[in-house]
C-alpha cells in the first residue's frame, strides 16, 4: 500500500506544471591580476523566473581565489528588460555583462572631478591608488552604469574604487 501512495504522489509531482527557473552563468577568463594563470569573470542569474532574478558578478584570480563579487536584483538595477519566459535574452546578457573594461587606476578621474558619493575612499586614499597605477576593471553595475574596482597585489584582492556613468550602444 505504501508503494502504492509513494507511486502516486511521485506521478502526481511528475506532472505538475513546472516553473522555468532562470538560473544561468557565463565564464570568461581575463588578465586583471597579472598573475600566472588566467583570471576567470563569471556573471550569474538565479531566480523563479528571469523577470525575478539576481545578477552576481564574481571575479575569480588565477589561482581560484574569489577577489571581488558584487550582487544585485537584475530588474532593480537594469530596468524591467527581462521577462519571465525570455531565458535567451538573460543568457545573451550575463555574455555581455562578462565582458569587463580593464585599464589603470591612473585612468581614473582625479578627485576634484568627482561627484560626491562616487566613491567610498577619502582623498588621500583614492589619490594614492589613483598614483600607483594599479589594474582596473570596470563592470556594468545598472544601466549606463559601472562600477570601477582595483586590483591590491600587497592585500590579494580587488577594492571598490569608483562607479561612473556610461554611455551605451546598441549593436
Amino acid at each position: 500500500m505504501r508503494l502504492v501512495a509513494l507511486g502516486a504522489l511521485l506521478l502526481a509531482a511528475s506532472c505538475s506544471s513546472q516553473t522555468e527557473r532562470c538560473d544561468f552563468s557565463h565564464t570568461r577568463e581575463i588578465a586583471f591580476t597579472g598573475g600566472a594563470a588566467a583570471d576567470r569573470v563569471t556573471t550569474r542569474s538565479f531566480g523563479v523566473s528571469c523577470d525575478k532574478a539576481i545578477g552576481v558578478y564574481e571575479i575569480i584570480d588565477g589561482e581560484g581565489h574569489p577577489i571581488w563579487a558584487w550582487a544585485t536584483p537584475l530588474p532593480q538595477a537594469f530596468g524591467d528588460v527581462f521577462k519571465a519566459d525570455e531565458a535567451e535574452h538573460v543568457e545573451t546578457f550575463l555574455e555581455d555583462w562578462s565582458q569587463p573594461v580593464i585599464g589603470s587606476t591612473q585612468e581614473a578621474p582625479e578627485w576634484p572631478l568627482l561627484a560626491p558619493g562616487q566613491t567610498t575612499l577619502d582623498e588621500l586614499t583614492y589619490a594614492d591608488i589613483r598614483a600607483r597605477d594599479l589594474p582596473m576593471l570596470c563592470h556594468f553595475s545598472g544601466t549606463a552604469r559601472q562600477t570601477c574596482v582595483f586590483w591590491e597585489p600587497v592585500a590579494g584582492g580587488a577594492g571598490h574604487l569608483f562607479d561612473r556613468d556610461v554611455e551605451e550602444t546598441v549593436e
